[in-house]
């Protein structure tokens, strides 16, 4: 189905939940972009699967995974693209460090012809390596590997 698929791999991020799903329906809705959201929670110790649960039942264009344990991120982005029901894909992480007005832009570079489209953040200041694996997620926006 044409559209974007965003994954967000969760890990005690019960906090974030509604607000990133508020602000990723803002403006993918605003950008008139078909859009599904996948919240998986990673065996998350906290409230997280309460909240993806309660965003699932207020919008029908988010959905959510449960993992039985902490997998780990790259387990958790695995589970999410393969529930992806749209033509694109890309992930995010929960804390709105990843600019949405990049993922909107990457979508219509996507849109234009690229099948794949990957972003770098250009100052990267004092993050460390954790930080750095963190965003190999978003910084992978693919066509094709939804299956």
């Amino acid at each position: 189905m044409r559209g974007l698929s965003v994954i967000l791999p969760a890990y005690n991020e019960g906090e974030m939940i509604p607000m990133i799903a508020g602000e990723l329906e803002k403006e993918l809705t605003k950008e008139k972009i078909p859009y599904e959201i996948i919240f998986v929670s990673d065996g998350s110790c906290d409230d997280t699967w309460e909240k993806i649960e309660q965003e699932a039942k207020r919008s029908r264009r988010i959905r959510g995974l449960e993992l039985s344990r902490n997998f780990g991120k790259d387990a958790a982005i695995f589970a999410g693209l393969a529930q992806a029901k749209m033509d694109a894909a890309a992930v995010m992480d929960c804390d709105l460090q990843h600019p949405i007005e990049a993922l909107v832009r990457m979508y219509r570079i996507w849109e234009s012809g690229s099948q794949i489209v990957e972003g770098v953040k250009k100052d990267r200041g004092r993050e460390g390596a954790v930080h750095r694996e963190g965003l190999v997620g978003f910084i992978k926006f693919c066509l094709g590997l939804c299956m």
